[in-house]
């Protein structure tokens, strides 16, 4: 969903009365070759947190060794711990569910992955009644003129609970809080 003052009456309804599912992935790298190696989703309905979710994913392909270092998910934890990706996603799928509004942290980049190990896997991601939105962009929006827009600065600068340590479960509850901080203020 476009980020405008309409919208953001729009969003604050929705999350204080519908299903939000705020989610995060940690990845290969950033390359149309890369894949998801966590993916972890916090579901909150009315507001209130209902579940988590978090798995982590054998990909089939090379491990970018800067990701690595980001997250610190190695190829051989993961073909231990991780799941073939058909699986991790179908059971994200299932969590993620139906008339949902989908939130993270730079929206645009973990769409893009989910669109991308859809692809390669050839599994189908069509949600009925799926609202996205994007938390970067939200606090863009809310808190203009801030030096970062990083997940690590604004939960900082926000004094919200959480860390923003790369495991996507952690990740995805930081940027919950992230959202629900920015909604709960009177600024637009």
């Amino acid at each position: 969903m476009r980020i405008s003052a309409n919208n953001i009456e729009k969003i604050r309804r929705y999350a204080a009365s519908g299903r939000v599912v705020v989610f995060d992935t940690e990845t290969t790298g950033c390359l149309r070759h890369d894949e998801i190696c966590q993916i972890a989703a916090v579901e909150y309905i009315g507001g209130v947190r209902a579940r988590t979710f978090s798995v982590y994913v054998c990909p089939t392909c090379e491990m970018n060794p800067w990701a690595e270092a980001v997250h610190g998910l190695s190829l051989d934890f993961l073909s231990e711990r991780g799941l073939a990706p058909e699986e991790a996603m179908r059971q994200f799928f299932e969590f993620l569910g139906n008339d949902v509004m989908l939130v993270a942290h730079n929206n645009r980049f973990d769409m893009r992955m989910l669109r991308q190990e859809c692809s390669k896997f050839e599994l189908c991601f069509a949600p009925e009644g799926l609202e996205t939105c994007d938390t970067l962009s939200l606090a863009r929006h809310m808190r203009p003129g801030l030096d970062h827009y990083k997940l690590s600065s604004l939960i900082s600068e926000l004094g919200i609970d959480g860390v923003n340590s790369h495991d996507a479960l952690d990740d995805a509850l930081a940027c919950a809080g992230l959202f629900f901080k920015l909604l709960n203020s009177q600024e637009c």
